[in-house]
């Protein structure tokens, strides 16, 4: 479970692709009305990492996962995150994630949601920025690559 949270600050990562890397795309939202949307995608890796034991020894309710991750694409680095994850429930392995993404001269993308077990991919909600994604909303998808890299993929409306 803590390497899954370790993954999910590299998710929120890749929004800092953005930065770099925004092109706009057409999609089709709900009820078949057409809407212009970006999608970015970036590679996070993770750089800082601290478990913060807040509660009882070992795995418990309140416990925090801290961490950094720079955002890459094509190699060249386009910005970095932060994020911090708080264990919610042991019994599902659950932890509620905040983050921010930090691109170059260009702004930041806030993201929050819920993450339980280890999967393979998850999402959490876009939920504003600054700069150039003030008032941003939609979807990241988190694809795990590696206990400290994940592909992000944001889906900005």
């Amino acid at each position: 479970m803590l390497v899954r949270l370790a993954a999910t600050g590299a998710v929120l990562g890749a929004v800092a692709l953005a930065a770099g890397s925004v092109g706009p795309a057409t999609g089709h939202g709900s009820g078949g009305h057409e809407h212009n949307s970006d999608t970015i995608r970036v590679l996070s890796t993770n750089t800082e990492e601290e478990l913060v034991d807040a509660g009882k020894p070992d795995f418990s309710l309140g416990d925090e996962f801290v961490f950094t991750s720079e955002l890459t694409r094509h190699g060249k680095m386009v910005g970095h995150t932060g994020v911090v994850c708080t264990i919610t429930s042991v019994d599902r392995e659950e932890s509620q994630c905040v983050g921010t993404a930090w691109f170059d001269d260009k702004g930041q993308i806030t993201i929050q949601g819920l993450v339980a077990g280890s999967p393979q991919w998850f999402s959490f909600a876009i939920n504003g920025g600054t700069g150039a994604y003030e008032g941003a909303e939609g979807t990241l998808v988190v694809k795990e690559v590696s206990d400290t890299e994940e592909l992000l993929t944001f889906h900005l409306d």
